[in-house]
C-alpha cells in the first residue's frame, strides 16, 4: 500500500574484469527498474532515486534512499505508467500518468492529486519537467489497432510511423493547472523533453525507424512553430536517444552511410544548441554504445554497450564510460551489466548520480530486473585500442 516502507538489502562486489565497485540496490523482490533515463529521477541533493517495482504484485512507484536502501511506496492505484514518470527534484514531487490521468504525489505527505486528463482514444508519452518545477511537457498520441504487435520491443514502430497517428505536444503549467497546446500534427511524436533551464524550449522527436524520419524538432512556445534541429538525410543518417545536458544543450546518437543499402559505418554523438548553433560531432572508433547520457559536469558520457574492439560480439554485456576529445570519443569498458535486453525494464538505460561519482542502471541479470550503481572510475576502465581523429 501507499506509504509502506521496505528496506532493500544492498550488496557490493567488484567487477571481475575491471575491479570497479558495483552496488546492487534492490534485492530481487519482484522486478524493479528506473523510469526513462533522459528524465529527472534523482533528487537535487543526491539522496534518493525514483523507481518502479511490481514487488507487491502490481507496478507502482517507489523512492529508494541510497544510504540504506529504504524504499517507500508512493503510489497505489491501477494503470500507473512507470516509464512516463518524472521527479521534481527540488520540491520532492512525483508526476506520473495513471491511464489517461496526469497525477502528482507529494513525497512529504504522499498527498495525491489529479491534474488533468488527456482525451479518450489517445495515449500519453513520458513526462519531462524543467528545473524550476513549474512546467511539464509531454505528448499524447492517437491510439491505433495495429497488426504487427508481437510483444517485442519496437515491433509496431514501422507500422505506427506509416499510419501517421495524430499527436499533440503539451506544456503543462503546474501553478495554473493549465495545459497549453504547443504543437500537433499527423506524426508519431514521442521523446518530448523540456529544457531544464528555459521552459520556453521543448524538443520532441518524430518516432519510427530512425533512418526514415526527420527525427529531432525544436518547439518554441513563443514562436508558435517548430524547427528541425539537425538537418537529417533520411535513409542515410539515423539519430535518436535525445537528451538535454545540464547546461541546456541537446545530445543525441548518430550513424551514417554513403548510399542506401550500405552498412552504417560512421557512428558518433551529436551535441547542439537548441537554436541549431554550435553543432559538434564526435566519432566512435567502432560501433556506438546504446543509450548515451552525459554527466552533470559535462566532462564524460556513459553508454550501455562497450564496443572497445572492432569485432566484439559480447559488447552488449558491458557498461562504457566515454570521453570526448577533439572530434573523437574514447571508450572505456567500465563493468558488466549482463542484462538480457528482452524488455524495456531490462534495458540498463544508464545515468549519472548528481555528484557524477556513480552510474545508475537497471539489469535483469539473474532473471529479475534490479537497479545497480557502478563507480564512475575512468582509470579502471579497459580502454579502446584505437581512436578516430577527424
Amino acid at each position: 500500500m501507499k506509504g509502506d516502507v521496505y528496506y532493500s538489502t544492498i550488496t557490493r562486489k567488484q567487477d571481475e574484469l575491471t575491479g570497479v565497485e558495483v552496488i546492487q540496490l534492490t534485492d530481487n523482490s519482484g522486478d524493479t527498474y528506473h523510469p526513462y533515463f533522459t528524465k529527472t529521477l534523482i533528487d537535487s541533493e543526491n539522496n534518493y532515486v525514483l523507481l518502479a517495482s511490481n514487488r507487491t504484485g502490481s507496478m507502482q512507484l517507489y523512492t529508494l534512499r541510497f544510504k540504506d536502501g529504504q524504499m517507500v511506496q508512493v503510489t497505489d492505484q491501477d494503470g500507473v505508467s512507470p516509464f512516463s514518470s518524472v521527479l521534481d527534484a527540488w520540491h520532492h514531487i512525483v508526476y506520473y500518468f495513471a491511464d489517461r490521468t496526469l497525477m502528482r504525489v507529494r513525497l512529504d505527505n504522499l498527498e495525491v492529486e489529479e491534474l488533468m486528463q488527456i482525451p479518450i482514444g489517445f495515449k500519453p508519452s513520458d513526462l519531462s519537467i524543467d528545473n524550476s518545477g513549474k512546467f511539464l511537457a509531454f505528448s499524447y498520441v492517437e491510439h491505433m489497432e495495429l497488426c504487427t504487435e508481437t510483444g517485442g520491443t519496437y515491433s509496431t514502430h514501422r507500422e505506427k510511423h506509416f499510419r501517421r497517428p495524430t499527436s499533440v505536444v503539451i506544456r503543462y503549467d503546474i501553478e495554473k493547472r493549465a495545459p497549453y497546446v504547443v504543437w500537433g500534427e499527423g506524426q508519431y511524436i514521442s521523446h518530448v523533453n523540456i529544457s531544464p533551464i528555459d521552459p520556453n524550449i521543448i524538443v520532441f522527436c518524430h518516432e519510427g525507424p530512425w533512418l526514415q524520419v526527420q527525427r529531432m524538432w525544436t518547439a518554441r512556445v513563443d514562436h508558435d512553430k517548430v524547427y528541425p534541429l539537425v538537418d537529417q538525410k533520411v535513409n542515410l543518417e539515423r539519430i535518436g536517444h535525445e537528451f538535454f545536458t545540464a547546461s541546456g544543450r541537446i545530445g543525441a546518437q548518430y550513424s551514417s552511410r554513403e548510399r542506401i543499402g550500405d552498412e552504417f559505418l560512421l557512428h558518433g554523438d551529436i551535441f547542439i544548441n537548441v537554436d541549431g548553433s554550435n553543432e559538434r560531432r564526435y566519432y566512435y572508433p567502432y560501433t556506438r554504445p546504446s543509450h548515451v547520457q552525459m554527466n552533470y559536469g559535462e566532462t564524460m558520457g556513459v553508454g550501455d554497450r562497450a564496443p572497445i574492439r572492432e569485432v566484439m560480439e559480447d559488447k552488449g554485456n558491458y557498461m562504457s564510460l566515454l570521453r570526448y576529445q577533439g572530434d573523437a570519443i574514447e571508450v572505456g569498458l567500465l563493468c558488466a551489466h549482463g542484462t538480457s535486453w528482452r524488455s524495456q525494464m531490462s534495458h540498463p538505460h544508464p545515468l549519472f548520480t548528481r555528484d557524477d561519482q556513480h552510474i545508475l542502471f537497471s539489469s535483469d541479470l539473474g532473471g529479475r530486473s534490479n537497479v545497480y550503481l557502478a563507480r564512475a572510475d575512468w582509470d579502471k576502465t579497459i580502454k579502446s585500442d584505437k581512436r578516430i581523429e577527424r
